[in-house]
């Protein structure tokens, strides 16, 4: 694709001082780093990508096995790898490409449709977390073995999940603010510089800090703080309606914390991933979009970016049964192609009507053996038993 020559932004400012934008000036959507950098984020958002959806995809393999097994927390986990995959397909492609071609290179349409998709996946995910925290904190909080909610239920949750995203996702397309490119020109996001230069880019980025950070945040750390609560005072006695039962109390304790420590790394790894973008976001937004240094405002996304990748490798570390369904159906393929490869080494050998009776025995097998000489009378010539086969 063809691409103009690159010019610095401060001679393309607008007679009127304001900041330039994609729309007024091309040059905006040119890279600002350098030709090395490109490649290298090229080449680090396609293994990413490549990682996050082989990453995520056995994820989803595996939980359609064992849908009918599968707890609330691990449905989460579910709806989680679908929005990593989703950013790795619609989102990272565009990102890798222009990076390796040194611009943003699908114009403002794709400008839009990349942040439209990374904020809405973005923003599903810390919502599905924050509802995941506050269902463990309450299911905890109930003590053991307090009832899960049904399957009709855990799916109500992640749907409003899902919803927020979108409502937050579509309200720069509705006109409340937009989608803009970020100040290194190789990705879109929500225009963070918006803040300064109006009443409705303002009050979008205010909320935006507000629900779709600060609220799931404190919602995240309120919870497992009091889970971790809630488990320091539990060593001090057993739930009185399984006293009659302590060795399923054990077991249920047992996989309750194992629950808690996957959705908590899970949490803690998208939130260790994303608060530092956050960071950036808001300081751009306060303090102007050339105030954040350049290495640090296309760092912060890209280490983001990252967490579609952490995700399945926190669950495989964290959840025993996930280890031992994926090693059971590795196994089970293993023991399949090997039966069938066995399957096709014993397949005797087809017999053809026209070949010699001679190329038409196994190998192992004795002619002799096949036609045994009879002890009662003269033998008959050896053409002549075979000469209905010729």
């Amino acid at each position: 694709m063809a691409t103009t020559p690159g010019y610095r932004l401060d001679d393309l400012a607008p007679a009127d001082g304001g900041a330039p934008t994609a729309e007024t000036h091309d040059d905006a959507f040119a890279s600002k780093l350098s030709r090395e950098a490109d490649i290298v984020i090229g080449v680090y958002l396609i293994l990413i990508g490549t990682g996050s959806v082989l990453g995520n995809g056995r994820v989803l393999w595996l939980s359609y096995r064992n849908w009918a097994k599968l707890r609330p927390v691990e449905l989460f986990v579910v709806s989680l790898a679908v929005t990593d995959v989703g950013i790795s397909l619609f989102g990272y492609p565009f990102a890798a490409t222009s990076s390796l071609l040194g611009r943003w290179s699908f114009g403002s349409a794709g400008c839009t449709w990349y942040g439209f998709t990374g904020f809405f996946f973005g923003t599903a995910s810390i919502a599905n977390m924050a509802l995941m925290s506050i269902m463990r904190f309450m299911i905890v909080y109930k003590k053991y073995p307090g009832p899960y909610p049904t399957r009709p239920q855990t799916y109500v949750i992640i749907a409003i999940a899902w919803l927020y995203g979108l409502f937050w996702a579509c309200a720069p397309l509705a006109g409340w603010s937009r989608y803009h490119v970020e100040p290194f020109g190789l990705s879109c996001t929500v225009d963070w510089g918006g803040f300064s230069r109006g009443a409705a880019g303002m009050s979008f980025i205010l909320c935006l800090l507000v629900f779709c950070v600060a609220l799931p945040v404190t919602a995240v750390v309120a919870s497992f703080a009091g889970i971790f609560v809630i488990y320091r005072h539990a060593k001090k006695g057993v739930v009185t309606h399984l006293q009659n039962n302590p060795t399923m109390s054990k077991k249920r304790k047992k996989m309750e914390r194992a629950l808690t420590l996957t959705a908590l790394a899970v949490c803690g790894g998208f939130l260790l991933a994303w608060l530092p973008y956050a960071v950036v976001g808001l300081w751009s937004a306060v303090a102007g979009v050339d105030a954040v240094p350049l290495a640090l405002a296309s760092a912060a996304p890209l280490f983001a970016k990252s967490s579609s990748l952490w995700n399945p490798i926190i669950y495989l570390g964290t959840n025993n049964r996930f280890r031992l369904n994926m090693c059971a159906c590795l196994a089970k393929e293993l023991r399949t192609q090997t039966a069938v490869h066995a399957q096709q080494l014993e397949m005797p050998a087809r017999l053809s009507p026209r070949g010699p009776l001679a190329l038409n025995l196994p190998a192992a097998a004795d002619p002799q053996a096949l036609n045994p000489p009879s002890t009662a009378g003269p033998q008959p010539d050896a053409a002549l038993q075979t000469s209905h086969i010729l």
